[in-house]
């Protein structure tokens, strides 16, 4: 129940303790890769509202109560005993999570994707919920845009859709009438560390119990694998892949490079059926031709296909929680292939593949493990990672990440601006310098590509190609 005292808002407390997955984005965020996502929404300028943030945190203030990934803090685990935990309920002050930035002239894209660039290689501060809505002006049209980032321990891809939900309409509104920056909790005493130390302990005997009630079915699996001894290693051989080097595979650095690129999605679903294709295999398609002819003119392009490494959402149909329930896997792009029809022709082949695998392998993916000392050791084995340049010495498992986020059909508001374009903006880290990140919106297929400045200096030419290598591909496929 909430209450609301003096114009602050009242929302209960509790501890959520995080999954083995999600506390694993927080172990694996050092100086250099920060590991929030987040999106970049082109508005246009709502009528009769001159101060827009202060528009935006009267909206956030109302729609908090719904958005609990937002309203949560960490807790760490005394000790570090097991994972960290979130608290919910903690008091916010949205005058220091809703920022206003002003582009440099004469306000731009490449302005504009500079300063989202440097917003995104920011770490958010873990003293606070961990995530920063930035309002940019000074755009030479004389629209707003918002740059978003939430901390990837608190959602997937999927979970921000189901965040989205709660934050945006339907229809421009009014606004609140009310500006209420702080948000303060019903309690203000801070939770007492025993509590805290018991659910921490519980999350980590319910890990291990977890474990040892998998054993049966692993035996089993061991079992039929040893009948199966030659098939089980065939498949496994033929199901990792070792990618090509490219400049994306090195170190990452602090700075970073985005752009965006737009298609109509009516013509990429026209196409992919014209073509026999999901239009995943389209995205896949686009981006495949779009580095192959970057790296072709920067004479970088390997003679075997680039790797993809692609996220897999593990998640059931409609569940909404604010967590992850993803995997990773593994899908050539054919690089090496000239011909753009060809090249969407081996997709095809590929993910078939993938599919039949994911399908198989579902229900033994991992999704948590025991934290016992995992901030410890796993923030450690993180450090000297990146110390080490591991990343640089071992054969890379994939050149690129690519991934495809399902999005809402139709356009959406934010605090009674309509948002034009929805683009997202994700992670790169050590041995993964390049992300393109995909989703529908209304009706474009959006898409958001952020690189290493030190391996991809400026991200146009590559935002450009994709779209380039779409009508390339429209027109072999209609050839």
């Amino acid at each position: 129940m909430l209450r609301s005292t003096n114009g602050a808002t009242q929302l209960p407390h509790r501890l959520v303790p995080l999954s083995g997955l999600d506390a694993t984005f927080l172990y694996l965020e050092a100086a250099g890769t920060p590991m929030h996502v987040g999106s970049l929404l082109r508005l246009e300028r709502p009528r009769g509202r001159r101060d827009f943030r202060r528009s935006l945190i009267a909206h956030l203030a109302e729609r908090l109560p719904r958005a609990a990934a937002l309203r949560r803090t960490l807790e760490p685990a005394p000790l570090d005993i097991g994972h960290p935990l979130w608290r919910e309920g903690s008091e916010i002050d949205l005058e220091q999570h809703v920022i206003e930035r002003r582009v440099r002239a004469p306000g731009g894209d490449k302005q504009l994707f500079d300063l989202v660039a440097a917003l995104h290689a920011e770490p958010l501060p873990r003293e606070r919920p961990l995530w920063q809505f930035c309002v940019i002006d000074g755009l030479a049209d004389g629209s707003l845009a918002l740059h978003t980032k939430i901390h990837h321990a608190l959602l997937d891809g999927q979970g921000g859709v189901a965040l989205a939900q709660a934050l945006l309409d339907l229809a421009p509104r009014g606004a609140p009438t009310r500006a209420r920056a702080r948000i303060a909790t019903e309690h203000d005493d801070r939770l007492r560390r025993r509590d805290v130390a018991t659910v921490a302990a519980r999350s980590t005997i319910n890990a291990f119990a977890r474990l040892i009630q998998a054993i049966p079915a692993g035996v089993k699996m061991a079992r039929e694998a040893v009948g199966n001894a030659r098939e089980i290693a065939t498949n496994l051989r033929d199901s990792v892949l070792v990618a090509p080097r490219t400049p994306f595979n090195g170190q990452v650095g602090p700075h970073r490079s985005y752009a965006t690129a737009s298609l109509p999605m009516a013509d990429v679903k026209a196409l992919a059926q014209r073509a026999g294709a999901s239009l995943n295999d389209v995205v896949l398609a686009c981006c495949a031709g779009a580095l192959r002819k970057l790296l072709a003119k920067r004479g970088e392009l390997p003679d075997q296909p680039l790797v993809a490494a692609m996220p897999v959402s593990l998640r059931s149909a409609g569940d909404g929680t604010s967590n992850n329930q993803v995997s990773m896997t593994q899908c050539p792009l054919p690089t090496h292939i000239a011909d753009a029809r060809e090249r969407l022709a081996a997709i095809r082949a590929a993910t078939a593949q993938i599919k039949q695998r994911v399908a198989t392998f579902r229900e033994l993916i991992p999704q948590d493990f025991p934290g016992f000392a995992a901030p410890v050791w796993a923030s450690g084995l993180s450090r000297l990672w990146a110390r080490g340049r591991v990343a640089e010495r071992l054969p890379p498992l994939g050149n690129l990440v690519i991934s495809n986020v399902p999005g809402p059909p139709v356009p959406l508001y934010i605090a009674g601006a309509r948002i034009v374009h929805n683009h997202p903006v994700s992670i790169v880290t050590h041995g993964l310098g390049l992300n393109v990140t995909v989703n529908g919106y209304a009706e474009w297929l959006e898409f958001g590509v952020l690189a290493c400045r030190d391996a991809l200096p400026d991200a146009r030419p590559l935002a450009r190609g994709i779209e380039r290598a779409f009508n390339e591909l429209s027109r072999r496929i209609d050839a």
